[in-house]
């Protein structure tokens, strides 16, 4: 494997990563923008106590999510919308490591693939295992 094999697919990979991590930190940004616009409205201050709906506690970060998702709608939207924010920061990176493996798996680099399958599975672990 050349410099020269790898250069269009590596430019092409780092294209499609750098879109990832764009778009979440500007999903993230606008649900975080919309959360407190929506906390101002409600409550007419930004002063956020420390509610215990939006800690993860007793549960692993996917099971966190599932649980964020079914209170979308409820009374404490605002809540919800800053904690949807800093879920959609949080799997950004996580995001990218799927990608990645299914960029080098669909360019049979296996070396690749293996690199980046181990740390999709340590941040795998790492969340599930909180």
């Amino acid at each position: 494997m050349t410099t020269q094999s790898l250069g269009s697919g590596e430019s092409q990979l780092e294209a499609i990563i750098s879109y990832i991590l764009i778009i979440g930190v500007v999903v993230s940004v606008v649900f975080e923008v919309i959360g407190i616009a929506l906390f101002y409205g409600t409550y007419g201050n930004l002063q956020i106590s420390q509610d215990k709906s939006v800690f993860i506690s007793g549960q692993n970060f996917f099971a966190f999510i599932i649980n964020q998702f079914q209170h979308v709608f409820g009374s404490q939207n605002a809540l919800v919308f800053i904690t949807l924010g800093l879920i959609i920061l949080i799997l950004t990176p996580y995001i990218r490591a799927i990608t990645s493996v299914i960029y080098f798996a669909w360019e049979k680099h296996y070396k690749y693939v293996l690199i980046t399958l181990f740390v999709l599975i340590v941040l795998t672990a790492s969340l599930a295992l909180h």
